[in-house]
């Protein structure tokens, strides 16, 4: 029997009239000469398709070729996509054709319907392809295999790994064949149409099934992305509420595109217009005024943050939507938001990832840096200390090997240069990493993954320890570089991996870094303190500003 594909939705509420399931635009064309509708008898308790025909024009490139070349004699084509909306027990499924969910109202939809029947229903070590985003890296990708894998094999250990897509061969007792799963489930097999309406009742109980949780899909339930409309909108509400109430649950940070240092900030909404030298929320909510009373989930979008650099660069703009950070409750549940997006962080994980980001703290119980210096004009406008001036004033005033911008190549491999760190305490077996902002969640898990990858090089190759010693007598610390050479024998070992962050404490008067970020900083420290290093986390104070 041929193999057939069927896309199907399904919806949150059970309705008996389908054409609320569809968008405005859908609804405008019913009754027109381009809709049909069609009663489909015998399948579940009631069952409608909609067909959707357009107009007979040509395709608009044909169009556009005919205006070079008038000779082009034009083909016409009308589009068709149909719905077929089936009511069967306590649920509405539709089985969408060609370009038909492009129709259907989605907020009206389970917005990870196919995502989990598929976790529920494929078999974890049969899978074929995968799309993924990685909340770390900021990255997005998509990995498929000729041959069927297991889920882990394609590198799906890690919690900042959110699975977006799966597709592969479903298990044997569940029913189906092939399985692909996002918002909408696709199954392709040897089914007709009342197959899989029969079908649907375990179908369903797959959506709901909790089963996946004792496989190696369970990683998903760490940090889930929101995909449903309406929760995000109201989730949105709930974070406008909150920073109008004062209650400090949440800061501004760079987007997940923003590789540069910034040295000053302004506001574009309120009206005050002075420049900052730190981006601090609370910068944004004094320059608001009484006015901050009147901000809404659309405010976030209008008002915008702007980036001054100290060169020739243009500034950088983005809305503050982009640039929240915190976590709010509701309903028992834990969200946080990245990026303008949100998540659902399953609390278990939370508090584990919380406890290990405070055992990481230390106090300074060690010569203090002096703290990044703040510039400020006759008006008030402020400028921050760039990164590599600060690294070059600590390290003269706490007597440190500045290999900041250094970098150690392993011979015989290509690209694959690293820099050893930005300040080396030979005496004490440091290696200290600098970043002068807490708030930039892609910023600073890459910091992690550096100063981590860094300790694994000198753990590895003993060649990266000689050009160490190397870079340090180029520096003219001729006695630190002998040290060194007497440590070659276990080379790295009783070492520290330090990270110092310069920052403006909470209002609270905590230190903080963004809840992805310590997802980040807690994998690469399990690393590095397999590798025998100690790990540190010190943060160096800022003063915020008065405004």
């Amino acid at each position: 029997m041929p193999r057939y594909s069927y896309t199907i939705f399904l919806a949150k509420e059970a309705r008996t009239d389908f054409e609320a399931y569809l968008t405005e635009n859908a609804r405008l064309h019913i009754g027109t000469d381009g809709h049909q509708v069609v009663v489909v008898d015998d399948l579940g308790e009631l069952a409608v398709l909609h067909v959707f025909r357009g107009s007979s024009v040509p395709p608009p490139w044909m169009r556009r070729l005919a205006q070079r070349i008038p000779e082009l004699q034009l083909v016409t084509r009308r589009s068709v996509a149909a719905l077929l909306f089936v009511h069967v027990g306590q649920c509405v499924l539709v089985i969408s054709y060609s370009h038909g969910w492009m129709l259907l109202n989605e907020s009206m939809f389970e917005s990870d319907f196919g995502l989990l029947v598929a976790i529920n229903s494929l078999d974890p070590e049969k899978l074929k392809r995968l799309e993924r985003s990685n909340l770390g890296d900021a990255l997005q990708g998509v990995s498929q295999s000729p041959f069927q894998r297991d889920f882990n094999s394609f590198g799906m250990d890690d919690a900042l790994d959110l699975v977006k897509k799966l597709s592969g061969a479903a298990q044997d007792d569940s029913g189906l064949d092939t399985v692909t799963g996002a918002r909408s489930l696709k199954i392709t097999g040897d089914f007709t149409i009342d197959d899989v309406v029969a079908m649907s009742g375990d179908i369903v109980s797959l959506f709901f099934s909790t089963a996946y949780q004792n496989t190696a899909f369970r990683i998903i339930d760490s940090v889930r992305p929101v995909t449903d409309g309406p929760l995000k909108n109201e989730l949105f509400d709930i974070a406008v509420a909150s920073i109008m109430a004062d209650e400090d649950r949440f800061e501004l940070g760079l987007p997940a595109n923003s590789e540069a240092e910034g040295v000053s900030f302004r506001f574009s909404g309120p009206g005050l217009r002075r420049s900052y030298p730190d981006l601090l929320l609370r910068h944004y909510v004094e320059a608001m005024g009484d006015s901050i009373n009147d901000i809404t989930a659309r405010t976030l979008v209008d008002h915008k943050i702007i980036t001054e650099f100290d060169d020739d660069r243009p500034p950088m703009i983005w809305p503050l939507k982009k640039a929240l950070l915190g976590s709010v409750s509701r309903n028992g549940e834990r969200y946080a938001i990245n990026d303008g997006r949100w998540y659902r962080v399953d609390d278990t994980f939370r508090i584990s990832i919380e406890n290990g980001f405070a055992d990481l703290v230390r106090r300074w119980d060690i010569p203090k840096p002096n703290p990044i210096r703040k510039i400020y004009d006759a008006d008030r406008n402020g400028r921050i200390e760039t990164e590599a001036d600060y690294n070059a004033r600590i390290a003269q005033d706490l007597g440190l090997v500045l290999l900041d911008k250094s970098e150690i190549v392993i011979p015989n491999v290509v690209r694959s240069g690293f820099e050893p760190c930005d300040l080396l305490d030979v005496a004490n077996r440091r290696f200290i990493h600098v970043k002068k902002n807490s708030r930039r969640s892609n910023i600073l898990s890459h910091f992690f993954k550096q100063g981590s990858n860094s300790g694994q090089q000198f753990r590895k190759v003993p060649a990266t320890w000689h050009r160490l010693i190397e870079l340090v007598r180029e520096a003219g610390h001729d006695f630190e570089a002998n040290l060194l050479e007497k440590q070659m024998g276990n080379p790295g070992e009783g070492w520290t991996v330090e990270f110092w962050i310069a920052d403006a404490p909470r209002r609270n008067g905590d230190f903080n870094i963004p809840f992805f970020s310590k997802i980040s900083l807690r994998d690469e420290a399990s690393d590095l303190r397999a590798m025998q290093y100690n790990v540190a986390l010190r943060f160096i104070e800022i003063s915020p500003d008065n405004i």
